[in-house]
């Protein structure tokens, strides 16, 4: 059975200093995510972002219109989304939760508040197709 939490138990104590400087910036959402149940950790290849697990073991990542800046000013919206694993070309792919706005220069920077993208998360993985799909394989397989 998939450990969500030993899992990000083990991501974390690799940390170095890129990540602890990204965990510094972004910690409230590390914990937002953690409190609800789908641990988080820090994501600093390819560009960084906040990774937190579903109980089927599916990523939610957290970005803004790329990746986050390490500059907490510069972040425009939160971009969430739901994929099976961390990677660059993931089978599938649902937006979760998207406050970026379209025109970075000229409209104004979308919501920041960290319970609608928990919620938004949580109530995602209750209805999504994919989630279903994994409870299904995972029940066969037993």
């Amino acid at each position: 059975m998939f450990d969500a939490t030993a899992e990000v138990a083990a991501v974390r104590s690799t940390y170095g200093p890129e990540e602890e400087r990204a965990l510094a910036v972004y910690g409230d959402v590390v914990a937002a995510f953690d409190a609800a149940g789908l641990p988080a950790y820090v994501e600093t290849r390819g560009g960084l972002a906040i990774c937190a697990y579903a109980p089927d073991g599916a990523m939610l990542v957290v970005a803004c219109q790329d990746f986050l800046p390490l500059n907490r000013v510069m972040v425009t919206g939160w971009h969430l989304a739901h994929v099976p694993e961390d990677g660059p070309s993931p089978k599938w792919r649902c937006i979760v939760h998207d406050t970026v706005p379209d025109d970075l220069c000229c409209d104004e920077p979308g919501a920041l508040r960290l319970r609608p993208l928990v919620d938004a998360a949580k109530a995602h993985l209750a209805a999504c197709d994919h989630t279903r799909e994994a409870a299904t394989a995972a029940g066969g397989a037993s």
